[in-house]
C-alpha cells in the first residue's frame, strides 16, 4: 500500500512484507515423534534403561560393581590388610573407577557424540511423552512448514545439543525428553515473531504465558524432578536463534520503522494510516499490528485476513 506524502513513515512498507511461502511437508517433526514413541515403548516409558542406555548422555553407572568393590576395601580395612599390595591396586581402581563414572562426558569423549543429542528421545510416562509430542506437534508443524526441513533439523539439534550439555554439567547426565527442545522452539518462534512478523510466526499471549509459567512452576520442584537446565538454555537457545534469522531476513529494518513510525506519531498526533474493517483496530492500538489489504480492497489485520482466506 502507498503511504500518503505527509505524516509519519508506514512501519510496514518494505520489500519483507510478503507473506512467507508455506512448504508442504514436515518430515523432521513427524520423524521427531515416531523415534521418541518407538523408544517409549522399548525401554516402557522409562522403566527399563538397558535397551537405551546408549541414548543417555552417559552410560548409566554400575552401581553394584562399585559397591562390591567399596565393601571389599571395607572388609581389607577391618581385617587389617592395609599395608598389601592388593589392597593398593583395589583402592586406585576405586578411585579410578568413581572418577570416571562421575563425568558426564566419559562416553561422549570415547567418540560416542551421538550421545549428545539422543536424551531427548527418552521419555518416562505417559503424560512426560504425550505433553512433549503435543507441543513438538504444533510448534515444529508451524516452523518446519515455514522454513526448509533441513533448517528445521539444524535448529532441533542445535538446541538439543546445548540444552543436554548445560543439563548434564549442572545437575547430572541421567535425564531425558523432547522438553528442552520444545522451550528452544517457543523461544524461537516468540523472538522471531517480534522480529519479523512478516514471517507468519506467532504465539498466542495465553500460550506465551502458560509456558513462562510452567517454567517457572518447574523451577519450585512442585511437579518432580525436571530437567530445568535443559528448559532454560534450550529457550535462550532458541530464541538467539530466532532473533539472529529474524534479524537476517529485515527484521532491523522492521524494529527500526517500528520505533520512528511510534515517535512520529505521538509528535504529529496524526490519525491511524491503517484500519481492519472487521475489528477496527488500528496501529494506534497497538503499534506491532500488521495490516494487509485483501483482493477484495479491504484493509485487514493478520488475524482477520488469515480468518477470510
Amino acid at each position: 500500500m502507498q503511504e500518503p506524502s505527509s505524516g509519519p513513515p508506514n512501519p510496514r512498507h518494505s520489500r519483507y512484507q510478503q507473506l512467507p511461502v508455506r512448504r508442504s511437508g514436515t518430515p523432521v517433526t513427524i520423524a521427531l515423534i515416531i523415534v521418541s514413541c518407538i523408544v517409549a515403548a522399548i525401554s516402557q516409558l522409562g522403566e527399563r534403561t538397558e535397551p537405551v542406555s546408549t541414548l543417555y548422555f552417559a552410560e548409566p553407572s554400575n552401581q553394584d560393581v562399585l559397591y562390591d568393590m567399596y565393601y571389599r576395601i571395607k572388609a581389607m580395612e577391618e581385617n587389617g590388610n592395609t599395608n598389601t599390595a592388593e589392597f593398593n591396586r583395589l583402592v586406585d581402581d576405586y578411585l579410578i573407577r568413581i572418577e570416571t563414572e562421575s563425568s558426564p562426558l566419559r562416553d561422549i569423549k570415547k567418540g560416542e557424540v551421538w550421545r549428545l543429542a539422543t536424551p531427548m528421545f527418552l521419555h518416562f510416562g505417559i503424560i512426560h511423552i504425550l505433553f512433549n509430542m503435543m507441543w513438538i506437534w504444533s510448534l515444529g508443524l508451524a516452523i518446519e512448514s515455514t522454513y526448509r526441513p533441513l533448517k528445521f533439523a539444524v535448529l532441533v539439534l542445535t538446541i538439543a545439543v546445548i540444552s543436554n550439555i548445560a543439563q548434564a554439567l549442572i545437575s547430572g547426565p541421567n535425564f531425558g525428553g523432547m522438553s528442552g527442545v520444545v522451550y528452544g522452539l517457543f523461544g524461537f518462534i516468540v523472538v522471531h515473531g517480534k522480529l519479523n512478523p512478516h514471517s507468519g510466526l506467532h504465539l498466542d499471549k495465553r500460550t506465551v504465558n502458560f509456558m513462562l509459567i510452567w517454567l517457572v512452576l518447574c523451577f519450585t520442584g512442585l511437579v518432580g524432578p525436571i530437567a530445568n537446565w535443559a528448559h532454560t538454555f534450550g529457550l535462550l537457545t532458541g530464541a538467539i536463534m530466532g532473533g539472529a534469522l529474524a534479524l537476517k531476513q529485515g527484521g532491523w529494518q522492521t524494529v527500526k520503522r517500528r520505533h520512528e513510525f511510534k515517535r512520529a506519531a505521538s509528535h504529529l498526533n496524526t490519525n491511524a494510516l491503517h484500519e481492519c474493517c472487521v475489528c477496527g483496530k488500528t496501529e494506534l492500538d497497538d503499534p506491532y499490528m500488521d495490516f494487509r489489504v485483501h483482493e477484495d480492497g479491504n484493509e485487514y489485520c493478520v488475524q482477520h485476513l488469515k480468518e477470510i482466506d
